[in-house]
């Protein structure tokens, strides 16, 4: 929404989209405001930092060292290569982020954005088709996975004048082709069922239903007036 925002109402004056949050804060929050909204910012960008970092080093330390190399680690030498596997992404993320400064990479929130094209579309369809479709066997899920990546890969190379969000889009409908050819050739014997928890209460609240409804007819109501 600040995009579609900035852009109708300074979209000739900024040279590129990451100013588009900045300008907005500048030219209509009150001053007494900006150190709010500053803070505010600075929480949630350290929130997403830690919780990246603290992910990474624990995939490293348990699915990769854990399982792959030392599946007797004690605990101690676990917790310390989590900690130091933590200076290592922070000195490697440090290293790469003047390179993102770069202008064919369209701003930091777009080259993000688009290199996350190379997860979620293997990771979205291997989780929807699972749960949509119970005789989909385990091959079909680590097929997604493999054959996101590399697909995604392809339409960059071969394809950089279409946009990453068809990209995307494409690469996400084709994945659900492979995963529905495996099941077809390979389906389980018997259809798996989901576990249903009994312990925990899983059902939305009516009041959740009722505020995301709102949000949702918020943002459509935003993007037809800033269209």
């Amino acid at each position: 929404m600040p995009g579609i925002m900035s852009y109708q109402l300074y979209g000739s004056t900024m040279k590129y989209p990451d100013e588009a949050f900045p300008m907005l804060i500048r030219n209509l929050v009150p001053s007494g405001l900006r150190g709010f909204m500053f803070a505010a910012i600075a929480g949630a960008v350290i929130s997403s930092l830690a919780s990246m970092l603290n992910s990474a080093s624990t995939i490293f330390t348990m699915d990769v060292y854990n399982r792959m190399f030392d599946r007797s680690a004690p605990q101690p030498r676990l917790v310390f290569l989590g900690r130091l596997m933590t200076i290592v992404f922070v000195i490697a993320a440090c290293l790469c982020a003047p390179a993102l400064d770069n202008p064919k990479f369209g701003g930091v929130f777009q080259f993000i954005q688009q290199f996350q094209g190379y997860i979620w579309p293997g990771v979205v369809a291997a989780f929807l088709f699972g749960m949509m479709v119970p005789t989909a066997p385990p091959a079909a899920g680590v097929a997604a996975l493999l054959a996101g990546p590399m697909i995604y890969g392809l339409f960059q190379y071969f394809a950089p004048s279409v946009h990453f969000l068809i990209q995307v889009a494409i690469c996400f409908n084709l994945i659900l082709v492979i995963m529905g050819l495996i099941t077809f050739f390979r389906p389980l014997a018997e259809p798996r069922k989901l576990p249903v928890r009994s312990d925990v209460d899983v059902k939305t609240a009516p009041e959740v239903k009722l505020f995301g409804a709102v949000v949702l007819l918020a943002v459509i109501t935003f993007i037809i007036i800033f269209w």
